[in-house]
């Protein structure tokens, strides 16, 4: 699932340069005197940061809220076309996430195809809290792989 983790990190990127126009804007309306402006009578500099901010603070939420729905897209895709595999957890990390006080994390398996050699995937799962002991590096899951991008959907409901 890359392309919805670069949606994120880009969005978070706009997120944090947004800040620079919206202080930029004050310090160009430095010395104006009180009261109300046409856009015309706002100095350059001010006019320039509600602009940029603006292209900034949207591009931010365009991309922080498609980037899961491109996520739901890919693994509904791999799930429809893919082929089934059995793959074993390699490693378990944090993202930083919680959804209903559960624990969004990534997994890193090893994809075992019947014909094929095994591979390295990633998937992002949430997991209930009184699941977390159960998921663990060695545990056997059902997935459908995408053979030409190696992308993986974790089949299995109760994991």
């Amino acid at each position: 699932m890359k392309v919805p983790q670069m949606m994120r990190r880009i969005g978070r990127l706009c997120f944090m340069l947004m800040w620079i126009p919206f202080v930029t804007l004050f310090i160009g309306m430095i010395g104006m005197p009180d009261g109300s402006y046409s856009w015309e009578e706002l100095p350059a500099l001010t006019q320039y940061s509600i602009v940029i901010g603006g292209v900034l603070m949207i591009a931010s939420l365009i991309l922080q809220v498609g980037a899961p729905i491109m996520a739901g897209i890919i693994n509904q895709s791999i799930l429809s076309r893919g082929l089934p595999a059995e793959a074993a957890i390699l490693k378990i990390t944090d993202t930083g996430m919680t959804i209903n006080q559960d624990p969004v994390v990534r997994l890193l398996l090893e994809v075992r195809p019947e014909n094929e050699p095994a591979f390295q995937a990633e998937a992002e799962r949430l997991i209930p809290r009184l699941q977390v002991p159960e998921i663990q590096p060695g545990v056997m899951l059902r997935v459908k792989y995408d053979p030409s991008s190696r992308d993986v959907a974790l089949l299995d409901a109760d994991a």
